[in-house]
């Protein structure tokens, strides 16, 4: 029998399991297929988290048998690390290609401010954008080209031998390298790459076969990387991403929604807001450092009956602002939330321990963290 020590943070292990679940399906299933390799594996949800591993819950054939399986943690560290370290050593032992598998290439052809900080790219991509876009990020890497991108070789055996010997290694060094040392590993590794959403896509004409063109929001402040990357941006450069996420809400098609949004998601929420099917119109706080940025949703068509709670605020002031709105809400049943880390953190606890909005109703998540000084 595995020695299961129980986690004495509550709310820490919480956060990470609803994480986890909402946000990293396919991570998931990769460990539990790799778990159990024999088996036929549709999905996999995490049921608790333990000091020396994680209780998972499979679904077999076709969600006729559910099997619970306690996995080993690998390495040391913290829950986070421990979990992301099975994800990669699971990609790595199935063969797949962890660093490099959603390369994206699009080329800018048009460039405007809708507010002082809201910046849009139009861009056209030769491969499909998603049909249904609210939410779905591209991680971009902060470089651009001025040639096309012609298509590459296929790779040679050689090539694909030694990037699994690279794949190997790396989930090796990961594994022997200190808690400290693998995040700075992985901070390097990611350093130059950020997450942007794409606010709308749609086809560039009647004949296209797929949606080819789109928009991307950019939410620039101060001379940060990413601001400074999209605003040097001309038309014609090309663009590329590494990775892309797409975001789920089926939860918010029933019930008493909450939607809250600073001016880092404002893209992901107004796709949200027009592809909205609950015919309960929802609760909508929206966040910013100052008033004028709120203007980006003068053209967002808002479900009927349904209004803007603006909170103007500095930024480590988000949670106890939208706190104090909170409490005029009679009724949350669903949510949806992307602000600043901590203070999504603290709203996230809120919804959790107070209103009881819980597991996959509550999507309180964190685009940024706020720099302590």
């Amino acid at each position: 029998m595995n020695s299961r020590t129980p986690i004495k943070e509550i709310d820490k292990k919480l956060d990470i399991i609803e994480h986890v679940n909402q946000d990293h399906t396919e991570e998931l299933l990769t460990i539990a297929q790799s778990a159990q390799p024999q088996k036929n594996i549709l999905s996999a949800k995490i049921l608790d988290i333990f000091q020396e591993g994680v209780l998972v819950e499979m679904t077999l054939n076709n969600n006729s048998q559910e099997i619970e399986n306690f996995i080993q943690f690998e390495i040391e560290g913290d829950l986070e690390e421990q979990i992301l370290y099975l994800a990669y050593a699971a990609i790595v032992k199935q063969g797949r290609d962890f660093s490099g598998s959603g390369k994206h290439f699009f080329t800018v052809t048009n460039k405007q401010k809708l507010t002082t900080n809201m910046l849009r790219l139009t861009v056209k991509s030769d491969t499909p954008l998603p049909a249904y876009y609210p939410g779905y990020a591209y991680g971009f890497l902060l470089k651009s080209m001025k040639k096309p991108v012609t298509k590459k070789p296929a790779a040679s055996n050689k090539k694909h031998w030694l990037k699994g010997l690279f794949d190997r290694f790396f989930i090796w060094l990961m594994k022997h390298l200190s808690s400290q040392s693998r995040q700075k590993l992985l901070y390097n590794m990611n350093k130059n790459v950020r997450l942007y959403t794409l606010r709308k896509s749609w086809k560039s004409s009647i004949d296209a076969e797929f949606f080819d063109q789109g928009y991307i929001d950019i939410f620039t402040h101060g001379g940060s990387l990413g601001s400074l990357w999209s605003e040097a941006l001309s038309v014609n450069d090309i663009i590329m991403s590494r990775s892309e996420t797409d975001d789920k809400h089926p939860h918010l098609s029933a019930g008493q929604a909450l939607l809250i949004a600073d001016e880092t998601a404002y893209p992901a929420l107004a796709g949200i807001l027009e592809h909205w099917q609950n015919p309960q119109p929802p609760h909508i706080v929206v966040i910013s450092a100052v008033a004028d940025e709120q203007a980006y949703f003068d053209d967002v068509s808002l479900p009927q009956g349904s209004h803007i709670q603006p909170v103007v605020c500095a930024a480590e002031r988000q949670g106890d602002e939208v706190l104090a709105v909170l409490e005029e809400f009679e009724t949350i049943d669903v949510v949806w939330a992307a602000f600043e880390s901590e203070s999504a953190k603290q709203v996230r606890h809120y919804l959790r321990n107070k209103r009881k909005v819980t597991g996959k109703n509550n999507h309180t998540k964190g685009y940024w963290r706020l720099k302590k000084v």
